[in-house]
């Protein structure tokens, strides 16, 4: 070859490089996460940091469940990235979630802020798969654990139904489910009715407080109508949709009492301590308070061969979301969404075979 031939064809080639380098560097990728409103702030700002130094839009105002955070980031595991979109849904729920990844296929709520379908790329749930009748193994999921979620019991706590009812066993919170029950059958000092306040079956909170209590039968969970007067959800699947609307009923319908995650808790309501056993992240940590699952980021991984892996700009994009919901300094900063609301994996001093499962120790506790 003659050295004018080489030297063309080592141009092009360099050209062609360029060209390739320049696409990837301006290539865009999307991200559809959905999952339970348990984490929904926390997701929030994991997503706003994300784009830390680079530009940011978000789309959706604060509270709401179906949001989008796009822009381009400046983190180093991101270089060469162009636009990155993360769409986030928290309003149907991890175990509809779990169903459309599973599945590769999306039901009526698996969509983003513009309403369009969408099968997630990523489910963050405090459910596990087996839990719900999916075969993790089978349908080639895996996961990344992030942390544990805590549950509570709650009611209104300027109600004089309520006032005198501080505590809930096992067979009063399955009776609170499924029947209505007068406030003195749970240690209150009135004869109204307590009505249950409870999340639908798409909720990780539905599922893991039903394991917890071993619960087996169906709801009969309550809303307030226009008169704010208690209502019986007789739909197909009954229940709220959010945490966010379990909160808001029992504030209005107050010889209510509801179940969601600690983070949904808010000015007005308190937690009803479970089995004699008040919430608090030290009462979770040492294994004396129950209610609580481990919360997971569930995907199909890049590289696997299966209809719906990541792809590899997705598998990054996931891997630094994670790392940042994961990193320490973040988990124990003081007054952040993380502190008081979840507990890292690492703290814990006793461990569950499968969701609520028996509470053992661990080695050395």
């Amino acid at each position: 070859m003659k050295i004018s031939s080489l030297k063309k064809n080592i141009a092009l080639g360099a050209a062609a490089a360029a060209l390739a380098f320049t696409a990837n560097l301006h290539a865009a990728v999307s991200i559809f996460i959905e999952g339970g409103s348990a984490s929904q702030n926390l997701l929030y700002d994991r997503a706003t940091n994300l784009f830390a130094g680079g530009t940011l839009t978000v789309s959706g105002a604060a509270s709401s469940a179906v949001r989008r955070f796009q822009g381009t980031s400046l983190n180093t595991n991101l270089n060469g990235y162009g636009t990155i979109t993360l769409d986030i849904n928290v309003a149907n729920g991890a175990v509809a979630g779990l169903q459309a990844l599973n599945s590769q296929t999306t039901g009526p709520g698996d969509t983003n802020i513009l309403g369009q379908p969408l099968v997630p790329s990523f489910v963050d749930s405090a459910t596990s798969p087996e839990a719900v009748g999916i075969d993790s193994v089978a349908a080639s999921f895996s996961a990344y654990p992030t942390f544990v979620v805590p549950l509570v019991f709650i009611k209104n706590a300027n109600s004089a139904d309520t006032a005198a009812i501080t505590n809930l066993t096992q067979r009063q919170a399955v009776s609170l489910e499924t029947s209505t029950n007068q406030a003195r059958y749970f240690g209150g000092n009135s004869t109204n009715q307590i009505f249950f306040i409870g999340r639908n079956s798409q909720a990780a909170v539905r599922t893991e407080i039903d394991l917890n209590i071993y619960n087996t039968l169906n709801i009969q969970t309550y809303y307030t109508n226009a008169l704010g007067q208690a209502t019986r959800d007789l739909s197909g699947d009954p229940g709220l949709a959010a945490g966010g609307a379990v909160a808001n009923t029992v504030l209005v319908l107050t010889n209510g009492i509801g179940t969601m995650a600690v983070q949904n808790l808010k000015s007005g309501l308190v937690s009803i301590p479970y089995e004699g056993v008040p919430y608090s992240t030290t009462n979770v940590i040492n294994g004396s308070y129950p209610l609580w699952g481990y919360e997971n980021y569930y995907y199909i991984p890049y590289g696997s061969g299966v209809s719906g892996a990541l792809s590899q700009s997705q598998q990054a994009v996931l891997d630094t979301f994670y790392q940042s919901v994961t990193n320490a300094a973040f988990q124990a900063q003081v007054g952040g969404v993380f502190t008081n609301n979840f507990i890292p994996n690492t703290a814990l001093r006793v461990y569950r075979d499968f969701d609520g499962g028996q509470i053992k120790p661990l080695p050395n506790y």
